[in-house]
């Protein structure tokens, strides 16, 4: 069979997202994607602390059986150098968030020498569309295997059903301001007096990237609610005490969304989130399910 060749990139939001879309393919198509390290990005077989770091996550990888063509192989090598015969499937700039019916984007290069059979896909693919339940079990089957330290598994047994887990994110967002919406506390605290108006909200729990960076958001937060700072974890931890919650209000990080995602409550979830999470959108985007409450944020 020939093989669908898929590059994976970006942080561990973003991977997650490629992963659903490689599952997505192997569905409609029959075939299960290789994943291309193109970017040459480093592969990680243990979680990271440092958060601008964008390793891959090998050991997901594995625990999925989606395989990775590494940088040091003759395949990668190959598909390298002939990389301008292979067909290219790109999804548009500004498109991410926009289901793909017909499965593969539109083709970006058409050379007029073509090897048969192989082709490159590339992009982010960030509709909620392609996750099917399956895929979403697994992803947190593999996060409840994470060991969490002493202090981590501590907060873990204290989060309650009021609680309300909020992310904040700064790293490469304000690096890219044309891309990226950089949400303060009125967007916080416009969705935490959503919730608060349907039931009363026990602690809220911070997670960010650069807890130095927010501290004034936070000191305004913290005037009406009260605050636990989660802090101490890699990418991995993170993540599985993410999905320990069952109200959330996130903003732009694909990373949060997939704690959502894969909340142990399932569809019981509460989120709310910004209608339109990034600088550019389409009419199409489909980043959020429908159930997820969507709010005309100020950042």
């Amino acid at each position: 069979m020939n093989p669908i060749y898929l590059s994976i990139m970006g942080g561990l939001g973003n991977q997650l997202y490629i992963l659903a879309y490689a599952d997505f393919l192997q569905r409609k198509l029959g075939k299960r994607p290789r994943l291309l390290n193109f970017d040459r990005n480093t592969c990680a077989l243990t979680p990271a602390q440092d958060r601008s770091r964008r390793d891959l996550s090998q050991d997901l990888f594995t625990y999925l059986g989606v395989p990775l063509v590494t940088t040091g192989s003759w395949e990668f090598r190959l598909i390298r150098g002939l990389r301008n015969y292979i067909r290219l499937y790109r999804e548009p700039d500004g498109e991410a968030g926009v289901y793909l019916e017909q499965a593969l984007p539109p083709r970006a290069r058409r050379p007029r020498l073509v090897l048969p059979g192989l082709c490159r896909v590339s992009g982010y693919f960030q509709s909620y569309r392609y996750l099917s339940s399956a895929f979403v079990d697994r992803i947190r089957q593999f996060l409840e295997g994470v060991p969490l330290s002493p202090e981590l598994q501590t907060l873990a047994e204290g989060i309650d059903r009021s609680d309300v887990a909020i992310h904040l994110r700064r790293g490469d967002f304000l690096k890219h301001p044309e891309i990226y919406r950089i949400f303060g506390s009125k967007h916080y605290l416009q969705g935490l007096d959503r919730l608060a108006s349907e039931a009363p909200i026990g602690q809220v729990y911070v997670f960010s990237d650069d807890f130095e960076g927010i501290r004034e958001t936070l000191s305004e937060i913290g005037q009406r609610y009260p605050l636990v700072l989660v802090q101490g974890g890699n990418i991995y931890e993170d993540l599985f005490l993410l999905t320990r919650f069952r109200r959330y209000v996130l903003a732009g990080s694909t990373f949060s969304w997939w704690g959502a995602f894969c909340s142990q409550y399932g569809e019981e979830a509460q989120v709310v989130v910004p209608r339109q999470p990034l600088r550019r959108s389409h009419e199409a985007d489909s980043y959020f399910p429908p159930r997820w409450m969507k709010i005309e944020a100020e950042e």
